[in-house]
């Protein structure tokens, strides 16, 4: 199995590529752990329930044209829903670099976030909209 240093992530908002402004990025893919245990058991029984999948982005602030805040304010303040894709090594996708995509909301936004002498950045939430869930693709 080859191993790989995390260095050349691909996000791509709402059609805007915003790879060369992250720092940081989580998908995660959970459910709901819903318990069915029934008479006659020995043991607890759990079926995997609803999904509450996410994709969590820390940006290296830029409210530049085309970059992060103008890309993300009108999304957060307008409600709307929007496609997020993420591949860990760039936009050439594959088996051995597969896709994980999903229709979002933006959840959470903070446009300014650091501490004296740090980089400005800005953490993000995008939640999966409309009860869907993150997609893995290969193309």
């Amino acid at each position: 199995m080859s191993r790989m240093v995390f260095t050349n992530a691909y996000l791509l908002v709402n059609n805007v590529d915003l790879s060369n402004r992250v720092q940081t990025v989580a998908v995660n893919r959970q459910a709901d752990k819903v318990e069915v245990t029934a008479m006659t058991a020995t043991g607890k029984e759990y079926l995997p329930g609803l999904r509450d999948d996410s994709i969590e982005v820390t940006f290296r602030q830029d409210f530049a044209s085309t970059s992060v805040d103008q890309t993300l304010d009108p999304l957060f303040a307008g409600g709307s829903t929007f496609l997020v894709k993420v591949a860990a090594n760039g936009s050439s996708f594959s088996a051995t670099n597969p896709v994980y995509s999903g229709t979002c909301a933006l959840f959470e936004y903070s446009p300014i976030s650091g501490n004296v002498g740090d980089a400005l950045d800005a953490p993000t939430v995008f939640a999966m909209a409309n009860g869907g869930s993150i997609v893995r693709g290969t193309a």
